[in-house]
């Protein structure tokens, strides 16, 4: 059998399966027996493999170097790491003259720029080293981007909804776009910007809801629709990318 981490939640009611960096996880009710998650793996297990298999054959994750490639608002970007006086982030399908490229090879996507200071530049001996820099400059830049997009979008979903939350907090997090608690406040992780923006939407909705129905109950996913009809293309959407929207450290 496929080995798997186990999180168990009050909340949930039902088992999920996700697979993630060629990791299985299974998410699960307190009060489902162990002898039922197991049998439940068994039969998924021609699924599983498969999945696992094609994420450890070729990672689908940015891993921070140059070329390689991560979402901004659901487009490919390429990674076009540069050196210059000052650190910048920034997205065009070209650079400035005065930087110097780590790499000579033009990269076929439109280009996310991540230029580093130069005298930084010397401390970075290693890969990993110049993958971590590159990593913390997005990490900002992701952040920044967020902070105005999300709100923005909220401030005017909120006003189609008629929902409003008492305080909204923009993070990242390791395995959710958003939460509710009873207090009314919302939280979002940053990396959201990735997604196209009527994905941010549906998020954003759902998490609206939540301040009325906190839960997943039906009523809970009627009024999601009410005010969300593509929750499902959006749903499908997260679903399809996901190995590719969560952000691993350089190894």
């Amino acid at each position: 059998m496929l080995e798997y981490q186990l999180i168990r939640s009050k909340r949930r009611k039902t088992l999920s399966l996700q697979v993630r960096h060629g990791q299985v996880t299974v998410r699960a009710p307190y009060y489902v027996a162990a002898t039922l998650i197991d049998t439940f793996i068994k039969e998924k297990s021609a699924w599983l493999h498969t999945k696992v298999a094609e994420q450890k054959k070729k990672p689908d994750f940015c891993d921070f170097s140059q070329g390689s490639s991560l979402f901004f608002l659901g487009e490919h970007l390429t990674l076009n790491i540069c050196l210059a006086k000052k650190s910048n982030v920034f997205i065009d399908n070209s650079i400035a003259n005065e930087v110097e490229l780590f790499c000579a090879s033009k990269p076929s996507l439109r280009q996310l720029n991540v230029v580093i200071n130069e005298r930084v530049s010397i401390r970075l001996i290693e890969p990993l080293d110049k993958a971590a820099r590159v990593k913390k400059l997005l990490e900002t830049y992701f952040k920044q981007q967020a902070e105005q997009l999300i709100i923005e979008r909220l401030e005017f979903l909120s006003t189609q909804t008629s929902l409003s939350p008492t305080k909204v907090n923009i993070r990242q997090y390791r395995a959710r776009w958003g939460s509710c608690n009873n207090r009314g406040e919302l939280s979002f992780n940053y990396l959201l910007v990735m997604a196209p923006i009527f994905v941010i939407d549906y998020v954003i909705i759902h998490e609206l809801c939540h301040l009325v129905h906190l839960n997943h109950s039906k009523d809970f996913w009627q009024l999601v629709e009410k005010f969300c009809p593509n929750v499902n293309t959006a749903k499908k959407w997260l679903n399809i990318h996901q190995s590719q929207l969560h952000w691993k450290n350089p190894t």
